[in-house]
């Protein structure tokens, strides 16, 4: 049968689709700090891909009052990108980063000036830590305050770097200060008012677990912070949580056994908070070894439930989901004398005390089945203090150590990009950097892998071959949350900017947000 159109009807029809926008008054959010609740990191987007990624141009920017290590990640809803530093929350548009509010937090009692690195959101509600132990919600359109809590002691050295994982009718969040004497604390709060649901510690004072930690009075037992975010199963409401090092950090003598739940990744109920499984990486953590990066649950091609964490002690782990099974253990950093003891005149060894892979851990692309991680390439060297080394004072350093962090040379230092087959757990590529890499890592539909250097590049690579297709210079570190959405058919990808005086010792201007797109046409 044939069908005849008039030209008149035709020219119509055409003009009626070139006129209708694409994805009309649609947008794809980034809702959280890894994304999803799994935090995969992935993103469904495609219309940035490997032909235009070059093209990409700055089209929006924030500049923060505040010159910090800006660290957090960046959550993109309704309109809004949403940011932190230790005491500040910025809101800002988010195709051109005009700022709609901020809001300063004034600490209640003593806390420690860390990064606090990011926000949840849901419902029309933000929620973030503090550096004195708060958690307190926001209104995300006016950044009021609607309630403020001290879920957390700041007198005990428990302060808030983490970001909150909302799910139904909580908030789940832990304190960090492993370092200082504290000891780690995972919690579920209300999100109506922030009262506590139910509390986990990390370092047991009875019932399983405790058997490996002394039973002397006399000393303190510490350890067991949180640093980043949680990754929660949404089909069994089960949360995983990524542990950090004993206390003090590098006096295994001062407390002998394996030290649970230190160093380790957690499966809880989130209903009950009652421990279902765990790992222990590190087994009496002298290294300062932390899993600092939250896990990433997916499902890999070969349709297994898989959890990936990356660890300050090098590796990147696959696990089955119930943490029973390694299906994989692959060093993505130099390591070397790992398990040399050590000793007064100082005992060198790989990756240092920063990692291996710290506070951003690994994304699954479901279009390659691979897993994107970064790492640090830095060694360290510890000398083991005397006993006035493990003295301790709540919110004094509590290391074991007669110099501190003991970091190497700054010229010895630079940083790692892996993928890897999601199943088996072989290196697809790897790419090195004359630089430590700590930006988030976000791998898209696009065929792409976003990530940012220390030098201040936001990279993009093929997600298949690793060829650097993007190398766009921001002015200052990168640090902080890469991400990417969509607004009315156009794709954009934010970066955090700036990293002054942190732990890895960079220089830096005033932080800022950077958004980029596709030159409009």
């Amino acid at each position: 049968m044939c069908i005849r159109i008039s030209t008149g009807t035709l020219i119509a029809a055409m003009t009626s689709l070139i006129a209708a926008p694409v994805l009309a008054a649609a947008a794809v959010e980034w809702p959280g700090y890894n994304g999803g609740l799994g935090a995969e990191r992935y993103s469904p987007l495609r219309r940035i891909t490997p032909a235009n990624v070059a093209s990409l141009v700055e089209v929006g920017k924030y500049q923060l009052p505040e010159t910090t290590s800006f660290q957090s990640g960046l959550v993109a809803v309704g309109g809004s990108l949403y940011f932190t530093t230790a005491t500040a929350t910025y809101a800002t548009d988010w195709t051109t980063g005009k700022l709609r509010w901020s809001h300063k937090y004034e600490p209640k009692s003593f806390g420690l000036g860390t990064p606090v690195r990011g926000v949840a959101y849901s419902n029309g509600r933000l929620y973030r830590g503090s550096p004195d132990g708060h958690v307190y919600a926001l209104d995300a359109k006016t950044g009021k305050v609607l309630w403020d809590v001290a879920a957390f002691s700041a007198d005990k050295g428990e302060y808030v770097t983490a970001v909150p994982v909302v799910w139904k009718d909580r908030l789940f969040i832990g304190n960090s200060g492993s370092d200082v004497g504290a000891i780690g604390h995972v919690k579920a709060l209300a999100l109506k008012d922030g009262h506590t649901l139910w509390n986990f510690d990390v370092v047991p004072a009875s019932g399983p677990g405790s058997e490996t930690w002394p039973k002397d009075p006399g000393k303190v037992l510490a350890g067991g912070g949180m640093y980043s975010s949680f990754a929660l199963d949404v089909e069994d409401g089960n949360l995983f949580v990524p542990t950090g090092n004993p206390g003090p950090d590098f006096a295994g003598d001062y407390r002998p056994g394996d030290n649970l739940y230190t160093s380790s990744v957690l499966k809880l109920d989130g209903r009950t908070g009652k421990l279902l499984a765990h790992y222990q990486t590190v087994k009496n953590d002298v290294h300062d070894w932390d899993v600092a990066a939250s896990p990433t649950l997916f499902t890999s091609k070969a349709g297994r439930k898989m959890v990936a964490i990356g660890t300050k002690s090098g590796y990147l782990f696959g696990f089955d989901r119930n943490l029973s099974k390694v299906a994989y253990q692959v060093p993505v950093t130099t390591i070397d004398n790992a398990e040399a003891p050590l000793t007064a005149a100082g005992t060198k060894f790989c990756p240092g005390t920063q990692g291996g892979v710290n506070w951003n851990g690994p994304a699954y692309s479901r279009r390659e089945n691979a897993v994107y991680v970064s790492a640090i390439d830095w060694c360290t060297t510890i000398k083991r203090g005397g006993p006035e080394s493990v003295e301790h004072k709540y919110g004094a350093p509590f290391l074991g150590s007669s110099n501190g962090f003991g970091d190497s040379p700054m010229n010895e230092r630079s940083g790692w990009l892996y993928a890897v087959d999601a199943d088996s757990g072989k290196v697809i590529w790897k790419y090195r950097s004359s630089q430590p890499l700590v930006a988030a890592v976000t791998p898209t539909a696009g065929g792409l892998v976003f990530t940012g250097d220390l030098l201040g590049n936001l990279l993009a690579f093929d997600a298949r071959t690793g060829r650097v297709l993007l190398q766009k210079n921001a002015g200052d570190p990168i640090g902080g949350g890469i991400i990417t959405y969509e607004v009315d058919g156009r794709q954009y990808v934010a970066a955090a900017v700036g990293m002054k005086g942190d732990i890895l010792k960079t220089e830096s201007g005033p932080a800022k947000v950077v958004i980029y797109s596709l030159p409009s046409k």
